[in-house]
């Protein structure tokens, strides 16, 4: 069993150790295409208390989990475990959230899938699968019970 930390201790430990020096932003591929979202300003509004306030906005559903601003910081920390957090969090007091969210998440965790591979056009605009072009079929998780298991874990059983 992995050890997870609560959404609280996540809050705690990303948004004190923040300075602010903005390179999750100018990272981030969310920023350039939509208002509103910076994660810097996610962290320094966690920093401040103000969670309710991200959880009942939209703003912590825009996130595309690239992960480039976790990579990028100076200090380590994670605006997308902070995200994720929330999202835990406004999911469990059943805040609204986008359309097909829970059934998003239903499918991965049933499936191991988080998309079903798609017909590829050559060139010559043909459409072909997998199989067409000589591929093995796209790879599951080899032991679906502990995916499953794992994935409940980090997701937290009420999102599932």
């Amino acid at each position: 069993m992995t050890q997870k930390k609560s959404p609280k201790a996540v809050f705690q430990a990303n948004a004190e150790a923040c300075d602010q020096c903005g390179k999750c932003p100018s990272s981030c591929p969310v920023t350039i295409h939509v208002e509103g979202f910076n994660p810097r300003q996610i962290i320094a509004k966690v920093a401040l208390g103000r969670e309710a306030d991200l959880m009942k906005s939209q703003v912590i559903w825009t996130c595309t989990s690239c992960l480039k601003c976790k990579e990028r910081c100076p200090e380590e920390i994670s605006p997308y475990d902070v995200i994720q957090a929330l999202r835990r969090i406004a999911i469990y007091l059943e805040l609204p959230h986008p359309e097909g969210y829970d059934a998003s998440v239903k499918a991965v965790v049933e499936t191991g899938v988080v998309q079903q591979p798609q017909l590829v056009r050559t060139r010559s605009k043909e459409r072909k699968d997998r199989k067409s072009m000589g591929l093995p079929p796209a790879e599951k998780p080899r032991d679906m019970a502990a995916y499953t298991e794992t994935l409940r874990e980090i997701l937290g059983e009420e999102t599932v």
